[in-house]
């Protein structure tokens, strides 16, 4: 707990430079040295306040230096005016001294002894008569207005001695940390908040603290020495004693409701501890503020206005580097030879300060091989003193809390929040209220994608709390996830009633041999997750408690015969030999919730679902090569939410008619054979997303209509055209229009009045009001009949597209025939047109001026710094085998990356992009570099700016690439994933974490724009001052490449920013002038002829992707 009472003084600097002395007296001798100021001198000792009085140095007629810097070394000035003070040039050498220490900060006290206050204010008496003298001799004369100017201001101030001592603890900083580092700009962003909020009461909240005040206010005794130490901080009364708790909180309230105070709790956990301190918090002074440090920001949740929250954030990387070598190295860098090193431990600690500190000392002084040791260790046990703090939040829970804290920690981290509140549902535990309290308790959060998401310590420390119930035996634990331990328990039979969860799931795919009943023990087990393990035997029980069977590749056609789940909500078998009605034909599930059937090739029918599991949510068979049909009664599932029929090539037949009330999401996307979509007879206000696209879809039904909520539609094929009905107007929500091949829109319908024409300008002016997305806009090209088939002849965007005044995103992949975007509407957004090689650099060069437009970055924006191009000569990268992945690798990294289906709705805001082949970075770019970083600096606020990123794919034989001398053709196929980092006067930040770019065969050029106002909304906590420096980073994070012939490099990146750099900064350009304007992208050719589908995904804006020739787009 920490006081600062205030009225008027403030510390004015974070960087606090110790004083010598607390306190200078200034006095006349004469006057007061044998009464007042002995006793003055003698009180502030008592105090413990280090004073000085210069009682022992020499007189003179001028004030000696060692005066002159003992009064710069202190903390305050206390001047004693006296009726002889102004006739001593000493004493008036020492008051201007002290004046012109106040602006550098220095407190003054002034004591009026005998004297009137307006003697001094005026000049006139005996302190005017000592002035007049002063100005007579000629030694003084110069002197005396300067000395005048000191005695008015001090004049003014007419504080008591009283508050000397609250004054000192005013400007004493507390020692928070001994190496305080990214401490500054987090509290500089907290006290600005502070600053402009009018509430009484701050919350701070984040993981893991500081225990003392919520130990002490546990209990009875605790909350009234507190209650007396907070009075003692105020009166200085040692001998005060407030009795019981209920009269500390009335004296508290009547001794502090008349000053401005701020106070600070730290590791606060419950309200009740602040009740029982203060009483209500309605009460205080006008402009003082209550800070609270708390792992709970639901904390203040009951104060409403008067209360308001701030997250601190973890540290950036190079924050993190710098704290663990000063506790590492005694360096605020590592050392070079240790350097890979202690990025592990950065790594691993994902910024988290406190386990940064305790392992910087821990490995300081320490060898290599003991580093890479420890190294191992924590990785897999958390160290003792960082799971002793981090354990006070888990603690706090109640039972059911930590169950689900637990669950989460050791199977459900990465998993979508519905998914596992169903789960945790079933179960009793209460999820909504549970894990939202678990959120509140900064232990787990949720992602844009909403998914839920755990700190890696919090997570080890979870499965570390399991851990300790046995251990020795790991079949008395709750819960298992090792593998190891889990291939003990079942193969030596150990298991016990204890076990709720089982997770078997080894590092590499490996086969094991498994008692038939070596579950029979586990009759409390709730969850049975197997993957990456190919079990034999002949399975004969499961427990009948079990609530999530989640079991990839399931040897058998179906379940044993004695299994009767009564309460079993998730049914995960892809990649299995189960055959449906088998399956199904025994048993009700009807608390069965999710089943994912995908990639079973066993499954040549879904047969009646509404009896067996009448309160499915989401149902996925993608990928099922044999499904064929689909049984009718299917259609009317209504508590369906989301149906995945992605790939099933052989599927015919689907219900006649849907009536879902509850769907969301409707994939048909690559369904061959559906040549028929089922009749809507009733309105359907909840599916959202819809994909049609890539079937046999020729014509769909009127009442297709009755899809009034669509947001999303996907339709068309490049084998089939495809003619909509009239009532496709109708959908008026619709935002997202994917068009595949030649989709027929009707011709002249009307609605009411209004006609409506064949072509896409009618869409936003009388139909698709809401539409900003459009996807191949085939009836915009230039198309002729050969060319609908096989994609490569004539295709030409018509200026008509300008009519789509609402469009924001459009994608056109691979057309080799594409040469020319026309201008587009001004609300364009996005441009995609990965692998379009025929695209001329003058229609490019327009495009990229369009949007420099769009973002308000006019293209003669120069730099300062830069007096013309400086050309540098082609520079070679090097190729960074480091990250390479194998397709399949890459493909889990993509799963991971994945958003839920809900994700493909959300407006992400206001960002342009451009992806297109092209080499060279615009020349009006007023930043440039061949480095994959460049810097710049910018004003108090981040303005409005755009990057370019030039990616050249270069022959993997090569270890150095170099950035023009690329290969004109190779025959390769190509991804990666591009990390994007902005640094601000050297705080590093994420800016783009995971930018997914597929099957990529030539070079392309990204560029990326962002207004200011998200800018200084992500990054306006780092802007320090007038003057910013920006460093924009890349790099490739992992890569693979189909023929393992080519390798993607970052060549160049480029910023246009209004900036200030400096005259003398030095920012090297190269507009790749060696480049000839006519050089052509030769593609990288597919090894088959015809592609049929999207290959080019964004983290954000990711498709549906289940094969990499199976992909569809999202914005």
């Amino acid at each position: 707990m920490v006081l600062v009472l205030n009225k008027g003084a403030s510390c004015s600097s974070f960087s606090y430079q110790p004083k010598n002395f607390d306190v200078f007296l200034s006095f006349r001798g004469q006057d007061t040295r044998h009464g007042f100021i002995s006793h003055l001198y003698e009180a502030l000792r008592l105090r413990g306040i280090h004073t000085f009085i210069d009682d022992k140095l020499p007189r003179g007629e001028n004030i000696s230096a060692e005066l002159l810097k003992a009064i710069e070394n202190s903390t305050m000035s206390i001047i004693v005016f006296s009726e002889n003070y102004a006739s001593s040039p000493w004493c008036l050498d020492e008051l201007a001294k002290i004046v012109e220490c106040k602006k550098n900060g220095q407190l003054i006290r002034s004591v009026f002894y005998k004297v009137n206050p307006s003697e001094i204010r005026n000049q006139n008496g005996k302190f005017g008569k000592a002035l007049a003298e002063h100005e007579k001799n000629i030694k003084y004369n110069k002197k005396v207005q300067k000395w005048r100017k000191a005695l008015q201001e001090v004049a003014n101030i007419s504080e008591i001695v009283e508050e000397i001592s609250n004054s000192k603890l005013n400007c004493t900083p507390l020692s928070v940390a001994r190496y305080p580092v990214g401490i500054n700009s987090r509290v500089k962003t907290i006290l600005s908040n502070i600053e402009s909020n009018e509430a009484h009461v701050i919350g701070i909240y984040g993981p893991g603290g500081i225990e003392n005040f919520r130990e002490k206010s546990g209990t009875n005794d605790g909350v009234i020495e507190l209650q007396e130490t907070l009075l003692f901080e105020i009166i200085r009364d040692k001998n005060l004693k407030v009795g019981n708790k209920y009269r500390g909180t009335t004296m508290i309230k009547e001794r502090l409701s008349f000053i401005r105070i701020l106070l600070v709790l730290d590791d606060v956990d419950k309200w009740l501890q602040i009740e029982n301190l203060l009483g209500r918090c309605d009460w205080f002074a006008p402009g003082s503020k209550i800070i609270i440090t708390t792992r709970d920001k639901h904390l203040g949740a009951t104060l409403g206005k008067c209360f308001s929250a701030y997250e601190v954030k973890e540290l950036d990387q190079d924050e993190a580097l710098e704290l663990f070598s000063m506790h590492a190295f005694q360096s605020n860098k590592p050392k070079k030879d240790y350097l890979e090193l202690a990025n592990q431990v950065i790594q691993y600690t994902k910024g988290l300060p406190l386990a940064l500190v305790i392992m910087g000392t821990d490995l300081c002084g320490r060898s290599k091989p003991e580093w890479k040791s420890a190294i191992d260790k924590y990785e897999r046990i958390s160290n003792k003193d960082i799971q002793k703090v981090l354990e006070i939040s888990y603690e706090g829970l109640d039972e059911i809390e930590q169950d689900i804290f637990l669950d989460i920690a050791c199977f459900f981290k990465g998993f979508s929040k519905k998914y596992v509140m169903d789960i945790l549902d079933s179960c009793d535990l209460n999820p909504i209220y549970g894990i939202q309290k678990l959120i509140d308790k900064c232990l787990i959060s949720v992602d844009q994608y909403d998914k839920l998401s755990m700190n890696d310590f919090l997570q080890q420390m979870g499965k570390d709390i399991v851990r300790r119930e046995s251990p020795q035996l790991p079949g008395k634990r709750s819960r298992l996830w090792c593998y190891e331990d889990v291939l003990d328990v079942l193969t030596e039979n150990t298991g016990s009633k204890k076990i709720r969860g089982i997770m078997i799931c080894s590092p590499e795919s490996s086969k094991i041999q498994l008692k038939p009943k070596c579950l029979e023990k586990m009759k409390n087990l709730k969850f049975l997750m197997v993957s990456n393990v190919d079990i034999c035997g002949d399975l004969k029980y499961l427990p009948n408690g079990l609530r999530v069977l989640d079991w990839h590749g399931f040897p058998l056609s179906s379940l044993p015969s004695n299994f009767r789940p009564q309460k079993l909500t998730v049914l995960n078998m892809p990649k299995s030999r189960v055959i449906l009605y088998k399956l199904l034909e025994r048993i009700q599930y009807k608390s069965l919730t999710h089943m994912n059937f995908s990639s079973c090739n066993y499954i040549t029918e879904l047969p009646d679902l509404s009896f067996a599991t009448p309160n499915i949510k989401q149902l996925n068979l993608s990928e099922c090569m044999k499904l064929v049909k689909v049984h009718d009664s299917n259609g009317r599932l209504d508590k369906l939410e989301s149906w995945d029929l992605t790939g099933c090539i052989e599927l015919k037949i689907l219900p006649s008619c849907i009536m879902m009330t509850s769907l969301k999401f409707l994939i048909l996307y690559e369904c061959k054979r559906v040549g028929r979509f089922p009749d809507i007879p009733k309105e359907m206000k909840n599916l959202k997303f819809l994909s049609l696209a890539y079937t046999a879809i020729k014509e769909l039904p009127s009442s297709f209509g009755n899809l009034i909520g669509i947001e999303r539609l996907d339709i068309g094929s490049y084998f089939y055209s495809c003619h909509l009905p009239s009532s496709i107007y109708k959908l008026q929500y619709l935002r997202k229009l994917s068009l595949h091949g030649n989709v027929q829109f009707p011709k002249d319908v009307e609605i009411g009045r209004q006609a409506l024409r064949n072509s896409y300008g009618g869409f936003s002016k009388y139909g698709f009001l809401r539409l900003n997305f459009v996807k191949y806009l085939t009836s915009c090209f230039h198309l002729s009949e050969k060319c609908l088939l096989s994609g490569n002849e004539n295709l030409n965007l018509q200026d008509g597209i300008m009519r789509f005044n609402g469009l924001h995103f459009l994608l056109i992949e691979d057309s080799k025939s594409l040469k020319k975007i026309p201008k587009l509407p001004e609300s364009i957004r996005s441009v995609y047109a990965p692998n379009c090689i025929s695209l001329n650099s003058q229609s490019l060069r327009k495009l990229f001026l369009q949007f420099g437009r769009n973002l308000r970055l006019p293209p003669n924006m120069k730099c300062s710094c830069v007096k013309g191009n400086v050309l540098v000569d082609s520079h070679s990268h090097q190729i960074d085998y480091s990250s390479q992945r194998s397709l399949s690798e890459f493909f889990l990294i993509e799963e991971e990356l994945r958003p839920t289906l809900d994700a493909y709705l959300i407006n992400f805001g206001e960002r342009y992009n451009i992806m297109v082949p092209e080499k060279k970075i615009p020349k009006w770019f007023n930043h440039q570099s061949i480095e994959s970083s460049i810097s710049f600096w910018v004003g108090p606020e981040f303005p409005t700016f755009a990057f370019c990123i030039a990616f050249h794919l270069v022959s993997s034989k090569d270890s150095n690439a170099n950035n023009d001398k690329c290969s004109a053709r190779c025959d390769d196929i190509i991804s990666w994933v591009c990390v994007v980092n902005i640094s601000i006067n050297g705080h590093k930040q994420p800016f783009m974490q995971h930018s997914i770019f597929q099957c990529l065969k030539c070079d392309h050029l990204w560029f990326y724009g962002v207004p200011c106002s998200q800018l200084q909304q992500k990054f306006g906590n780092l802007m320090q001052g007038d003057r910013n420096h920006v460093e924009v980073s890349c790099k490739i994070s992992h890569w693979t490449s189909e023929y393992e012939n080519f390798a993607p490099v970052i060549a160049r990146i480029g910023a246009h920013v209004e900036c200030i750099c400096p005259q003398n900064s030095i920012i090297i350009h190269n507009n790749s002038q060696n480049v000839h304007e006519n050089i052509e992208l030769a593609p990288l050719l597919p090894p088959f002829s015809i592609s049929n589908g999207s290959h080019m995904n964004h983290v954000n804006l990711n498709g549906l992707r289940h094969r990499r020739t199976s992909t569809s787009y999202n914005p």
